[in-house]
This record gives C-alpha cells, structure tokens and sequence, in this order.
C-alpha cells in the first residue's frame, strides 16, 4: 500500500506549498497549453520515486493541494445566465488583478496616472488624450500622496487644499509631467454672505490652473484637524459652493468618499483595455464559433502589454452572444467602480485600493459596430462614429450618384450596397437584394462621402441612449416591427441586445402561454446595452481603430484585387509573369522564413490573410514595376511605406 504524503506546512521557504518537489510538481501541473493528464502525472510520480526523491507525492495528494491553493489563491470564475437565456461563465475581474499587482513581472512595469509630454514623442496610453483628457476626473485616480516617506499627506480630488503661496485651490485632475505630478485646479474664493458664516466658492472656467506638487502645503484632512488651534483664521474649507450649480461631486463636511473607503491606504487607478472577438464558425462543426473576452492593463508600455501572460481571459462562449457575455463583465465592472479593488502593491510593501475603467473597447469593425448600437456597415448611416450618410441621399449626393450609377451600368449593379436598412413600402424596394460585393469601388465610395463632409458631427452617447429608449417606448406602445425598421434606418442606431428583447415583447402580445409571459418580462426589466451602463464609456468614440480589418485586410485587400481585376485585366501572362516575380524575389531583409507562394498571391487574393497583405505591401514597389500604370504604382509606394 502507497503512504499518504504529508503536505502540511511545515517551512516558510516555499509557502503555500509544504516543499520544493510540490512546489515544482504543482507548476508542471498548470503549464500553459501543456496540461498533463493523471495518467502522465502518476507515471512522472513513480520516476521521481524510484529514483529516490524522499518527498515524492501522488496524484491524490496533488489533487487536494491543488484544490487547497485554489481557494486560498485562485482566480474565482461567477455563472450568469444572460438576458437571452444562455449561460455563460466569467472570470473574477478584481482577482485578476489584485494578483497582477503582486507580480514583480507586471507590478514594475504598471503606470497609474497619465503623462502629459507636451504632445512629443507619444508613444504609450498613459500619453494619449483619452486617459489624460477625456475620462471623466471621477473615474480616474483620485487621489496622490505628497510629502516625505513615512509621513507623506493624501491630496484627494474634490477637497480643499492650500498652497504654500496661501492661495486655496481644489485638484479636480492629477497627471504627471517629467516625473513630477501636477494638478489641475480650480479656484476657491471666499463668499461672505450677510447673514451666515463665510464659505468658499468654487470658481471653474476662467480660475482653472496647473499646480506642481511642489507647491501644495496642507491637505484638507489637515485643514480640517487643525482649524480649531493651528488655522483658525482660516475661513471653513468644509462650506463649499459651486458657482454653476449646487455642489453634488462630495460632501464637503467628509470629503471625497474614496478617503473613507482606502482608510489610510493609497486609492490608484487601472486602466484597461477590454477586447471582444469573434473565432469564424464552420458548417460542419457549430462548436468552432465562440465569442471571447479579454483585457489587458492599460497602464503598461507597448513592449509589455504585447506579451502572452499580460493578455487575461475573461469569458468565452458557443452561445452567448457579445453582448449578453458583456451584461456579466458590466456588472464586475459596476461593482469595481463603486467599491475598488483591494490589492498588495508590490513596490510599496502595502494594501491599495484601485479604481477599474475600461480605456477603450477594442475588436474588428463589426465587433465595435455592435457594441456601438449601430445598424451595421452595411447601412445607410455606415460609420458607427459619425453620422456619414451613403447614397440613399440623393439631393445631397448628387454627384457621388451620377458618378456611381454611370460606372456601374445598370441599377441592379452588386455594387450598390451601401443602403442595405432601407425600408421602402415600393414595390422596387421589395425586390431581392443582391450580395453585398466589397471591392475597391465601394470603398472608394465611402472614402469620398467621408472627404465631402469634412469636419462631419460625430455620433454622442446620449444621443444614441435617447434614440434606443425612443425605440423601446414605441415597441411598448404597440408598436410594429415595420415601424421599428424604418427607425432604425433613420438614425443608424440599432441594438442587438435590445432588439432580443423587443421581440420578446412582440411575441408576448401573441401569445397566451403565461409562463412565456413570464419570462419574457423577466428579460424585459432592463433593456438597455450594457455597453450603455459602463461609466466613463463612449462606445462611439472609445472604439480605436482596427488595424486588420481598416488596413491590411481593408483597402489593401481592395488595391490588391484591383491590380488582378483591372490593371491586369485577367490577363493569364501578366498574371504569371507578376507570380514568378514574387515566387523569385530576395525577400531576406523581410525577416519571412520561407519564399513568396507567388501563386497563391495572384490566384487565390481572396482567400489571403492579413500576414500576406502585409508581405505584398513590402515587396510591391518591386514586382508591380511597368506592370501597372503610374498612378496606381505610386499608390502602392505610398502604401509601403505606411506599412513598414
């Protein structure tokens, strides 16, 4: 009979685990990609033994450790089960990254405040106008401490604070500047009324300035617990009013209420980057379509946030689509913004409370279409961030019109595409459409829209949320999938998520089975997008773009497919010579490992990957010499050197 191993603690040396043979055994365990089976790991046991290893373990013995350290130290994963019906699982979002904050391999290399450098040399997120601009000053960190080590002071934003020229201000933005902090402040003025005790006024617009952390003397915390004996001639910081409207951001007798929840510890923010996707299905194997979502830590450099253990699985379902997933991360997201993350910083030896916000939603065009509550791009309204319109627009097209009707023949042309929301009660509005054709004239199309309405009104958050309850009211007011449509087409907003819902509400009036009543009602309580519900998150303009899918598999793809089509015209000779061209070319400087599959290039361009759009992008200049004419050669020059 085999002897139990003991695997209680008996050395701090290799805490949690009880010694070094667990410890190794435990990572070999949870190597990624390269999980052992039982079988493997019994047999692996067995050798460790016969070789003499004293404290070999077993596989049940493993087992209990393993299960022991994952609910002292693991990754919680919640169910949900969505609006639609599905059931998904996600990964605890604080978890992960209260741990990536004890990782010395990610926690050295995180940046918790934005850098202004003076609009040079931008090269990470922490200098870019979204985290040093845009987000809202209450989701981001409120909060740096100043002065010596051991006694420095918590300058909150929203609170009172003096500086050393006696001046009083209050920080409402923090940000760093070569390696120093500054804050943007407002100015406090004293306001005497007649008839009560003075106060202080807070003065924004035109009193706004920059302050360096040099310059701040007292913390309202000090202000506070010194009026009575140290500064009694000091006017009560705790008698705030605002000029514009009655001051709501705290309450000026406390202060800001994240001093309260980090009692004492330091208050950070983390930024991320929430990434949706989608894997492309096959017919023959449903199980291979599956939407994911990751993120990664805003807050790290370009050459960090890259790497393969920096990138964090939240959810993935077969089921579930995006947005029904996103209703469960939402809520982690909800819960983390109210109530922060508690986490061991690394650096500082000490327990902080960090502030999560999601700095952009990142995925391919259709993924940001749909989180932006867009009809698609295929629409009449096409560009899920601004209000450009296709050729439904006759009198303001004209000549985008009469250019595109003249080069394509006839009505039926499948490049006609762009309005595929119409919703025309004609009877030619009722003919069966044609496939959506992209090629290089569409784009070309679309391009010139764009360039005809220069400096065009980009798409708002509040916008879109007052359209979709427009939407939802008209549905509950019995309302018809045909009116919905021509809503739809109207304003280019269209929500998936809600659009579930609506239809549930259709069939509830025609159904008389009261338990799907029931549970479509269930469904109906909260309608909206969870893109919607995510503080500090403007789905329009927080969605970068995609490099794949705009570029590379964007109007290179169309250009490419113009030289085939149109500059060679089909022809089979050119078409082998611009083959062997790139089949012989010296590519080494490239950094590829093998040669150009020139045939594959030329004959099969539809079916390429970003990767060989991006080879084609170097190598043209050299192989479409005298293939082509002038214009389009200079084109792919151009091209090459946007593409390096």
């Amino acid at each position: 009979k085999r002897q139990r191993t003991d695997i209680t603690q008996k050395s701090l040396e290799w805490f949690p685990w009880p010694n070094r043979t667990a410890c190794t055994l435990d990572i070999l365990m949870h190597l990624p990609r390269s999980v052992f089976s039982v079988r493997q790991l019994d047999l692996f046991l067995w050798l460790l033994r016969v070789n003499g290893i004293e404290d070999a373990t077993s596989v049940k013995t493993m087992k209990e450790l393993d299960t022991k350290l994952q609910n002292l130290y693991g990754i919680q994963t919640f169910k949900y089960k969505g609006a639609f019906g599905h059931l998904y699982y996600v990964n605890s979002l604080a978890d992960i990254i209260s741990q990536e904050m004890c990782n010395p391999q990610v926690q050295n290399h995180l940046s918790f405040y934005p850098e202004d450098c003076g609009g040079e040399n931008l090269t990470e997120a922490r200098q870019f106008a979204r985290w040093l601009h845009e987000i809202p000053d209450e989701e981001l960190g409120p909060m740096v401490q100043l002065g010596p080590t051991g006694r420095s002071n918590d300058y909150y934003i929203f609170e009172p604070a003096m500086l050393r020229s006696g001046a009083m201000c209050m920080p409402h933005h923090w940000f760093k500047h070569q390696e120093k902090f500054y804050a943007r402040c407002w100015r406090l003025e004293e306001n005497v009324h007649p008839h009560a005790s003075k106060g202080w006024k807070v003065v924004k617009g035109d009193g706004e300035f920059v302050v360096n952390e040099d310059e701040f003397l007292l913390c309202f915390k000090q202000l506070v617990d010194g009026k009575q004996e140290l500064y009694s001639n000091i006017t009560d910081v705790t008698q705030i009013e605002a000029t514009w409207t009655e001051w709501t951001l705290t309450n000026p007798v406390v202060g800001n209420e994240w001093w309260q929840k980090a009692n004492g510890a330091e208050c950070l923010s983390f930024p991320i980057w929430l990434y949706c996707d989608n894997t492309s299905g096959n017919s023959s194997k449903r199980w291979n379509a599956h939407n994911s979502f990751l993120f990664t830590a805003a807050g790290l450099p370009c050459s960090e946030a890259s790497k393969e253990y920096n990138v964090h699985f939240l959810a993935t379902s077969n089921s579930a689509p995006p947005l029904e997933m996103l209703n469960g991360i939402a809520d982690q997201l909800q819960d983390c913004q109210e109530n922060g993350i508690w986490a061991w910083d690394l650096k500082t030896q000490s327990r902080v409370l960090l502030l999560v916000c999601v700095l952009a939603l990142l995925g391919d065009n259709p993924m940001q279409s749909e989180f932006a509550c867009h009809i698609g791009l295929q629409g009449k309204f096409f560009c899920h961030r601004c209000w450009a319109k296709g050729e439904d627009a006759k009198a303001e097209n004209a000549a985008i019109s009469e250019g595109r009707d003249a080069s394509s023949g006839d009505d039926e042309s499948d490049t006609q595409s762009i309005d595929s929301a119409s919703t025309s009660g004609s009877k030619e509005g009722k003919k069966k459409r044609k496939v959506f054709k992209e090629n290089l004239k569409t784009m070309y199309d679309c391009v010139k829209l764009f360039a005809l309405r220069h400096g065009l009104d980009t798409r708002k958050k509040n916008e879109t949320i007052a359209a979709l309850k427009s939407q939802f009211v008209h549905a509950e007011m019995d309302g018809t999938a045909k009116k919905l449509e021509e809503m739809h087409t109207a304003s280019g907003v269209k929500d998936t998520y809600q659009m579930f819902l609506i239809n549930c509400l259709l069939k509830r009036r025609h159904d008389s089975n009261h338990e799907s009543l029931a549970a479509s009602q269930n469904s109906i309580n909260n309608p909206m997008s969870p893109v919607q519900q995510i503080r500090g998150l403007d789905p329009h303009s927080d969605t970068p773009v995609e490099i794949l899918h705009v570029v590379l598999l964007g109007f290179v793809k169309y250009l490419w497919q113009d030289i085939i089509d149109n500059q060679l015209k089909k022809n089979a000779e050119k078409k082998r010579e611009l083959a062997t061209r790139l089949s012989s070319l010296d590519i080494t400087g490239l950094g590829v490992e093998s040669k150009l599959a020139g045939n594959t290039l030329v004959n099969h361009y539809g079916s390429l990957t970003g990767s060989d759009f991006r080879k084609i992008c170097q190598v043209a200049p050299f192989v479409l010499k005298e293939l082509v004419n002038n214009d389009c050669y200079q084109t792919w020059l151009s091209l090459s050197k946007l593409i390096p």
